[in-house]
C-alpha cells in the first residue's frame, strides 16, 4: 500500500512525503527522495508513530493497521483531527490487544488472527480516539466471533 503527500514547510518549498507498507523492502517513508525504514511498535497490529522533521513544519507518520495518516504542526490532512500521539494508547488496551490475538489463534487459527487484526485496529484506533468504551468492546467481540466461527467450523468436521 502506498500513499503520498506535498508538504509546504513556513519557506514555501514543496517536501514529497511517501509511505510504503509491506512489500519486499518493508515499511518505509520517502522524504526528498530519502529512504527511512519504519518499525511496529506493536508484534500483533503494524502501529508506527514516525516524526518528520522539515524546516518550519512538524510532521507525524501515524499507521494503525492499514490506516496511514500524515499530520502537519499537529493537525492530520485528511480530516483537520488534532494529532494524537500513539504512545497514549493504554496499557490495558495492548493487553487486550494480546488476548483477542491468542485466543483468535486458539479458537480459530490463521482466520481467527485475521479477524482479532481487524477488530483491534479499529480497538487501537478508538482508544486514541477517547472513546474507551468501543475500544473495550471490540476486542471482546473479536474474541466471541472467533469463538462462534470457531464453534461452527467444528460442528462441520463432526459430520
Amino acid at each position: 500500500m502506498r500513499k503520498e503527500w506535498n508538504v509546504t514547510d513556513s519557506a514555501g518549498n514543496v517536501h514529497k512525503v511517501q509511505c510504503n507498507l509491506g512489500g519486499l523492502g518493508g515499511n518505509k517513508v520517502i522524504v526528498d527522495n530519502d529512504t527511512y525504514k519504519l518499525k511496529s511498535s506493536n508484534w500483533f497490529i503494524n502501529v508506527v508513530d514516525y516524526q518528520i522533521n522539515l524546516p518550519g513544519a512538524s510532521c507525524n507518520l501515524v499507521i494503525i493497521g492499514n490506516n496511514i495518516r500524515l499530520s502537519v504542526n499537529g493537525v492530520f490532512l485528511d480530516d483537520g483531527k488534532p494529532y494524537e500521539p500513539v504512545s497514549n494508547v493504554p496499557v490495558w488496551e495492548w493487553v487486550l490487544v494480546g488476548i483477542s490475538f491468542v485466543g483468535g489463534f486458539f479458537f480459530n487459527g490463521v482466520v481467527g488472527i485475521c479477524i482479532s487484526t481487524l477488530f483491534t485496529a479499529f480497538a487501537v484506533k478508538s482508544s486514541l480516539e477517547k472513546k474507551t468504551a468501543l475500544a473495550v468492546v471490540l476486542p471482546i467481540i473479536s474474541l466471541v466471533v472467533t469463538f462462534a466461527l470457531g464453534m461452527f467450523f467444528t460442528s462441520l468436521l463432526q459430520y
